[in-house]
């Protein structure tokens, strides 16, 4: 099985053929399905690392297929497209284990960035399983969060529905001070809000989350942080090349906000226990 085979199911054409286009750039094998029956007999023979299927088409819908392969097999990454931004659709994907959901029009940046690291998190989740891999105790990862919200009522509500989850807070009124909670604690997760007040040399600064963003993943590349308040494409897709596990609108979330937050701490320690792996190979 080619770890770049995937399998894309729309029951639009043009869509499809899109999608093929550009994956097949990338590098990745495809095979187009419009319905979704056929998209899972497809799937039990083939058997792809990956499946970007839309919602709603024929035969089962997306949501159910995404049910019935990851029932196949637990490793295959899932990606799910939507031209609704219906929170109950994405907590439903996520819940089922979905990697990923992309809002239609599809923005070829961000579905690139999210098909290779849905292909990552597959492949070091099975390192991870692997039997020579499995010797000695796998560290617990930290549950620490930092904050950045300059609302200090949005910053109670997160503050404390974090805290409810299991985790250790520290709370930050400005990206400013962010920073320097951030550089004295090194907090494995930061959670920003994109559009915060900020003064420097006399200039309001309305971007701080992404100055933020810039300077935590340049000072710890291991740092996950999530950016809340992103209100267009061209933003969401600045943040994840600059490192961002995931950016949400707000209002936001709580689901979906704790299932990503949790996901991004995974994705973490993977990617730090596979560099150990290599330095000790």
């Amino acid at each position: 099985m080619a770890k770049r085979d995937v399998l894309v199911v729309d029951d639009e054409r043009q869509v499809r053929e899109v999608l093929q286009q550009i994956l097949t750039l990338s590098g990745y094998t495809c095979r187009l399905v419009g319905d979704g029956g056929e998209a899972l007999e497809v799937f039990k023979v083939w058997r792809p690392p990956l499946v970007v299927t839309d919602v709603l088409h024929p035969g089962i819908n997306g949501i159910e297929l995404l049910r019935q392969v990851r029932a196949l097999d637990g490793d295959v990454a899932v990606i799910v497209l939507t031209g609704a931004a219906s929170v109950k659709t994405v907590i439903e994907c996520l819940k089922g284990a979905a990697y990923a959901v992309i809002l239609k029009p599809i923005n070829l940046d961000e579905l690139l960035i999210t098909v290779e690291r849905a292909l990552e998190r597959r492949q070091l989740l099975i390192e991870r399983r692997e039997p020579q891999q499995a010797h000695g105790q796998r560290q617990e990862a930290q549950r620490d969060v930092l904050i950045v919200e300059d609302d200090p009522r949005h910053r109670d509500i997160f503050n404390q529905m974090f805290l409810f989850a299991g985790y250790k807070c520290l709370l930050a009124k400005h990206a400013g001070e962010g920073l320097e909670v951030f550089r004295r604690s090194r907090p494995p997760l930061v959670v920003t809000v994109l559009k915060m007040p900020i003064v420097r040399g006399g200039e309001r600064m309305p971007l701080a989350g992404i100055e933020l963003l810039k300077q935590v993943r340049q000072e710890d590349p291991d740092a996950a942080v999530l950016v809340l308040g992103v209100a267009d494409v061209k933003s969401h897709v600045a943040c994840l090349k600059l490192g961002a596990y995931a950016s949400m609108m707000k209002p936001i979330n709580m689901d979906e906000l704790l299932i990503t937050a949790e996901r991004a701490l995974e994705r973490r320690q993977l990617l730090i226990e596979h560099r150990q792996r290599q330095e000790g190979a």
